[in-house]
């Protein structure tokens, strides 16, 4: 790999910790505020063209999806670890983990062969798990407002709306 890195996800920042192993460059940073609009202005940095492969690892907690389709975009090899394994490679906690340690990490473990990777599936295979999980969520919801609302006119004395007298 001639460029390889990780990512630490949070909602208002990216921290990433990335290292050119052929030009000898190394750089921490972060991206903020973590949108998709300043994660691909970022991305324009690393050509895979001239620079070769382009490699990130990210643990796959809340906004992977995003940051997965934008590094696709760019041309960039996303790599999705299982938290709970890294967290285990991790080792005994000896000190307060930090964004900084947790990318650097993940970098450590891409360059190693040691990540413990997630498969990523398919955008359209992706929609349709959002689209289910969320008629669920909805179907759930629904359920516990109908009944709210059937105990609060019960608790009136009258029936719900749509019940019979």
């Amino acid at each position: 790999m001639a460029i390889v890195g990780g990512l630490d996800i949070h909602r208002k920042q990216l921290t990433f910790d990335w290292v050119d192993e052929q030009n000898d460059k190394w750089e921490r940073g972060r991206i903020a505020p973590a949108d998709r609009e300043h994660l691909a202005d970022w991305l324009t940095r690393f050509d895979p063209t001239t620079t070769g492969s382009v490699e990130f690892a990210m643990e796959g907690c809340t906004g992977w999806r995003y940051i997965a389709e934008e590094m696709d975009k760019a041309g960039v090899t996303a790599h999705l670890a299982e938290p709970a394994d890294t967290s285990v490679l991790r080792g005994p906690k000896r000190r307060a983990k930090t964004d900084k340690a947790d990318a650097k990490l993940l970098r450590e473990l891409l360059a190693a062969g040691r990540l413990p990777e997630c498969y990523i599936p398919p955008s359209q295979v992706l929609e349709w798990r959002a689209l289910l999980e969320l008629y669920q969520d909805l179907r759930s919801q629904h359920t516990g407002w109908a009944q709210r609302i059937q105990s609060v006119c019960f608790h009136q004395g009258t029936t719900a709306p749509g019940q019979a007298p």
